[in-house]
């Protein structure tokens, strides 16, 4: 199986917010799934998170079977 990636960076103040929990269920809805995150620390305080997500690569050939 393939897969795509996509790469999320954030302020880490932001996973606080209400709006976090929209984009990371409108993420899920098109059909990415978390894999991890990482902590991004500058000067020993960590300011930024990257989350990774993976979902199926979807061959041109499946789309036309569908």
């Amino acid at each position: 199986m393939r897969w795509h990636y996509k790469r999320v960076d954030l302020d880490i103040g932001d996973v606080a917010q209400a709006s976090f929990d929209e984009r990371l269920a409108r993420l899920g809805l098109e059909g990415w799934e978390l894999i991890t995150t990482i902590q991004h620390a500058r000067h020993g305080y960590s300011h930024e998170v990257h989350l990774l997500f993976k979902r199926p690569a979807v061959d041109k050939g499946e789309l036309a079977a569908e």
